[in-house]
């Protein structure tokens, strides 16, 4: 009884203010499918925040908006919201939904983690809403703990290009049409905020679009077949191509992008979440990671947005399954794949990310226009001198199958990785704890440089690595590794041909597992991928979550981000190449091996007296820490017993140090 009186009187109110608001706006002409008029009042706010997943955020206006119909909303947590139809809200996926789309048991974002519709009711009366303006990049805000949103970074692009250009024609489709609505009407809203001199006047303005009187026109729609053929289009958006029908998808391709390629000046701008590999999406975006085709692939994972760390991930995956959280958040193309990296490793690699550049070697007298895909770090020179006592380099090998001067379809790349070694901070070495503390962990191996190309083929390769390593940096800093397994041999025999050639330069490794009560088998030069492949992709990876392998290059990150198990198991990339990936987690065969370890023995005996001094003392104050050390280096290069080992130190580091000052950090 005590409802029914709540639910009578909250009809009624609602009732009242509907006819108020009726002849309040009588003189106003309303259409809500008419974008332009949907705001009817501006109210500027001072000093007022609002919740958001990114904490307490600045509104800058609250705009009272025509009336629209109410709806309430009523969620299994027990959050309740009453809001306009076209209120925006986020699904489980963090897609954006309007509220008279959803349907009981959809399932969407809330301040409290993910919680299904219970309730959803239209009601019978039209009243005026509140929006507002939140002032942070993600325009997202809480409504009674529900999360909506207020507009997108491509509406704020398409605001400033009708703006700034004349007689343009800008097209948004999208596999809705209320979505394809949505983002026209948060164009307008931008629109609307611009101060009046930046504003071209409006010709006609409605929920599909603007016509403007600088010659610039605003078209949207859901994609068909057929969507806009005849038009002259200078700027295309499609929203979730990838969720558009396969055969909607390819027809309509083949109609609009006659008309696109027309101008010289067109863009087009296509964004989704993955929906397999067999649609016209994953093809673009395929050629597009390989280079094939005009446009720059881009990704936005989610550990690239605040708050969503490994505690968000562990119950977003339990919310919602393990497949759908591949597809929608780690942007997988075959969702019952696992990828390497974690997002802690990937994100790490995204903030250091840079664009490597091109320049010319200096001592080397090859073509330029062979070595045009060699590029470089920013802040590394390769044309400084290098010295012998001080740098060392890797480059690791992995041979594809472009061929020069001949049309390509989908090679491989060929790929050389060029890593230099270097010793870690003293900072990072003390942070090493006791089960760390031994020599290869405090060393690591920082990607400086890289050759990625498919259209020339594996002679070429050999020819830029061996010019790399005997006339431009030199052949006692370098070591080689090269994985045989398909033109490996070939390279080599390239390689070889040069008069500084020797074999100490390349990595010798087991070509067959060794075993046991046998004789040994000889090594051979480079490596053959076995059945080993797993153990050094995992070694790999964690040599990377541990910092001793350390990637920084545009293409190798977008590799590791696409990389992983496929659905038999075996690792590879999952909707791109993966060279470049394979070359960085090949560098672990080297930490793997003995070789490794002569070469940092002896990078440690050629250490200037400065640095070898830091590195002995540290080591010193390090085995205060531990019972014993195996570190047969360090008995080596200073003796097993402490008198020895005084009268070395000090010899190295002169007269400053008494034994008096070593005798308590050789306390063992």
């Amino acid at each position: 009884m005590k409802n029914k009186i709540k639910r009578y009187l909250k009809y009624s109110i609602l009732f009242i203010i509907e006819m108020i608001e009726k002849i309040e706006y009588k003189d106003i002409s309303l259409d809500e499918n008419d974008m332009s008029k949907k705001i009817i009042d501006d109210i500027e706010i001072y000093d007022l925040k609002i919740d958001t997943p990114q904490g307490l955020k600045p509104i800058t206006n609250i705009y009272k908006t025509q009336p629209y119909r109410l709806y309430n909303l009523k969620l299994k947590n027990g959050l309740t919201l009453d809001c306009a139809d076209n209120h925006i809200v986020f699904d489980q996926f963090y897609n954006q939904v309007f509220v008279k789309d959803l349907k009981i048991g959809d399932k969407i974002q809330t301040k409290f983690g993910i919680s299904d519709v219970l309730i959803l009711h239209k009601s019978p009366f039209k009243i005026s809403m509140y929006d507002v303006s939140v002032d942070s990049p993600e325009h997202e805000f809480y409504s009674n703990d529900i999360i909506s949103h207020n507009t997108t970074t491509i509406s704020a692009f398409f605001a400033w290009y009708l703006c700034f250009h004349t007689d343009r024609n800008l097209s948004i489709l999208a596999n809705k049409q209320a979505t394809a609505i949505e983002i026209v009407s948060k164009v307008t809203l931008i629109f609307r905020d611009l101060p009046f001199f930046l504003k071209p006047g409006i010709d006609n303005i409605g929920a599909l679009g603007m016509r403007l009187d600088n010659g610039c026109q605003l078209f949207s729609q859901a994609t068909t077949k057929t969507a806009q053929i005849g038009f002259t289009i200078h700027v295309m958006y499609m929203d979730e191509f990838a969720h558009i029908p396969n055969g909607i998808a390819r027809d309509f391709w083949r109609s609009v992008y006659p008309t696109l390629s027309s101008s010289l000046i067109s863009q087009c701008i296509i964004t989704s979440t993955p929906a397999g590999m067999s649609n016209l999406f994953f093809e673009i975006w395929d050629n597009a990671v390989k280079e094939k085709n005009s446009f720059v692939a881009t990704r936005v994972d989610y550990w690239e947005v605040p708050e969503h760390d490994e505690t968000w991930v562990k119950q977003m995956k339990l919310d919602f399954g393990l497949e759908e959280f591949a597809q929608e958040f780690e942007l997988q193309f075959t969702v019952n794949s696992k990828l390497l990296l974690a997002g802690k490793e990937l994100a790490l690699m995204k903030r250091i990310e840079k664009d490597f550049v091109y320049d010319d070697l200096e001592r080397c007298d090859l073509d330029e226009e062979l070595y045009r895909n060699l590029k470089w770090h920013p802040n590394f020179d390769i044309n400084r001198d290098f010295d012998p006592l001080t740098d060392r380099f890797i480059l690791s090998i992995d041979t594809g199958e472009g061929k020069l001067d001949q049309e390509v379809k989908d090679n491989d790349y060929n790929i050389i990785n060029i890593y230099q070694l270097k010793m870690k901070s003293i900072v990072q070495l003390r942070r090493l704890r006791k089960d760390q503390l031994y020599l290869k962990n405090m060393f690591k191996l920082v990607q400086v440089g890289l050759f990625r190309d498919n259209n020339k083929d594996d002679e070429i390769c050999a020819k830029i690595a061996r010019s790399l390593i005997f006339d431009q940096i030199g052949l006692e800093m370098c070591t080689l590794l090269i994985e045989m397994n398909f033109n490996g041999k070939n390279f080599l025999t390239h390689f070889k041909n040069h008069p500084k050639y020797e074999d100490s330069v390349i990595l010798y490794t087991n070509h067959t597992t060794p075993i046991p009560g046998q004789t040994p088998v000889p090594k051979k030069p480079g490596f053959k991928v076995t059945t080993d492949k797993e153990f050094y992709c995992k070694l790999g990876k964690n040599l990377i979550r541990d910092n001793l392998i350390i990637n920084s290059e545009h293409n190798t990150i977008l590799e590791f981000a696409s990389f992983g198990k496929d659905k038999n198991g075996k690792y590879k990339g999952l909707g791109s190449h993966d060279d470049a990936v394979m070359s960085s987690l090949n560098v672990s065969r080297l930490y793997n091996d003995e070789t490794y370890e002569w070469m940092l023995e002896e990078f440690i005996e050629d250490l200037p007296v400065s640095q070898n001094k830091s590195f002995i003392l540290l080591l010193l104050e390090k085995l205060e820490e531990t019972e014993e050390t195996d570190d047969g280096l360090f008995d080596a290069m200073y003796g097993s017993n402490p008198e020895e080992i005084y009268k070395n130190i000090e010899k190295l580091m002169g007269p400053q140090t008494s034994h008096s000052s070593m005798s308590t950090s050789w306390s063992k």
